[in-house]
């Protein structure tokens, strides 16, 4: 076939471009036969067009990468020469990329990974994480907490030097050196409290996405992730914790006690019962407005999308947390006064809590676990809860079916100890 001609069915297109006499061309078995560790391979779409994809192989571990590029059928040259030169580009980083992983393999000194500093690298994507969210307490918090550890571990390390016996060295730190830096703000009330177990493996899971993004897309910096390279048990294993919640005698105590312990009249009280009414999430709660209520034939509904995971969440609200809701003149303005982040209404909350005579550790997150294991001791369906609290995956919800359950069995443990 000569290489001048026009590829219009799909037949052509995909031997024109899988022909090994063609200057670029999927590498597809050739590469694999010939050793290669990196590779361009394509699938056929039905349209005939061919999506192009990469396959990589290093040390028994595989990696395949949509690379969103797709050569199409060649209805003119224009679209031929569109054709070539985005499998010329894609050979070209192929090739570059292939030729990383073996030098890396035969320890020589890879050439691609970028002189850029991991902790800058980090604060650009927490910068990146806060433009899009707006959000200072949540994914660019992580990175950002990440980024001041690895700055008093080793400030100076770049992408290039990060490898897999870096990545331990960095692990033992956390494990045996790393301090809480929330205890280190104050200089007259520093405090030497270590990261636990579930902060670190937080920590860890953040730098992986990091380096992940860093070795993946067009404008990769680096040619693989090293934490890749890591057995699991080398990893920070998050520890199984309890999810602390309240039940119907405990909601029933806090109702009847007394709120004394807010300095800006925060409407602390009100709020976290009514997230034991309905599961909203604190980030809700702050953003709960009077217009988010709405009504039809079965009663009234909450309307709003959730500020976490940005899904649409629809609940009915019983009158026993309507009645919670403090009166607002402007139905856009927020119906809670609260503080902007709980960390601080936790700590109200706490002495609240205390003076109702409970000693669990109550935060505002457990209203939404009180919520959940509430309506189940009531006999509300699983799937019914999922859909009170949002959840996009069933397994989450089954979590409070295990807490349930458990409690069920300490009931009749009990029952055991007073009558045998």
């Amino acid at each position: 076939m000569a290489k001048t001609s026009l590829f219009r069915t799909a037949k052509d297109l995909w031997d024109g471009y899988t022909d090994t006499g063609r200057s670029y061309r999927l590498d597809n078995n050739v590469s694999k036969n010939g050793g290669r560790k990196v590779y361009l391979l394509g699938r056929q779409l039905s349209s005939g067009n061919i999506s192009l994809y990469r396959y990589a192989c290093s040390n028994g571990k595989r990696q395949r990468e949509s690379l969103n590029v797709v050569l199409c059928l060649e209805t003119n040259y224009d679209i031929k020469r569109e054709n070539e030169e985005k499998l010329r580009l894609q050979a070209i980083a192929t090739n570059t990329l292939n030729d990383e992983l073996e030098r890396r393999d035969a320890n020589f000194a890879p050439r691609l990974k970028a002189k850029i500093r991991l902790v800058d690298y980090l604060m650009k994507l927490a910068d990146e994480a806060l433009k899009k969210s707006g959000n200072r307490h949540s994914m660019y918090a992580q990175y950002y907490r990440v980024a001041k550890h690895i700055g008093i571990f080793d400030p100076d390390v770049t992408l290039g030097q990060v490898d897999e016996d870096w990545i331990r060295r960095f692990i033992n730190y956390l494990s045996f050196e790393a301090l809480n830096l929330n205890f280190q703000r104050n200089a007259k009330r520093k405090k030497e409290v270590r990261l636990s177990q579930n902060t670190q493996h937080i920590m860890l899971t953040k730098l992986n996405m990091a380096l992940r993004i860093a070795s993946r897309g067009k404008n990769r910096l680096i040619a693989s992730n090293p934490m890749q390279e890591l057995d699991k048990d080398e990893k920070i294993a998050a520890k199984k914790g309890e999810r602390e919640y309240l039940d119907e005698g405990e909601v029933k105590k806090l109702v009847g006690t007394p709120f004394r312990h807010s300095r800006h009249a925060y409407d602390i009280k009100e709020a976290f019962l009514f997230s034991c009414f309905t599961g909203l999430r604190y980030s809700d709660l702050i953003r709960l407005k009077m217009s988010d209520f709405r009504a039809d034939k079965n009663g009234r509904f909450l309307k709003i999308k959730m500020h976490k995971t940005k899904e649409p969440l629809k609940i009915y609200i019983p009158n026993v947390a309507f009645r919670l809701l403090p009166d607002v003149a402007d139905e856009n303005a927020p119906v809670f006064n609260m503080p902007s982040h709980n960390e601080w209404a936790n700590i109200s909350l706490g002495k609240w809590v205390k003076d109702a005579g409970i000693t669990k550790h109550i935060t505002f997150h457990c209203g939404r676990h009180s919520a959940a294991t509430l309506l189940l001791s009531y006999g509300i369906p699983l799937q019914v809860i999922q859909r009170q609290l949002g959840h996009l995956k069933s397994t989450t919800t089954e979590i409070y079916a295990k807490l349930v359950d458990e409690s069920q069995h300490d009931a009749s443990k009990m029952m055991d100890s007073k009558f045998f």
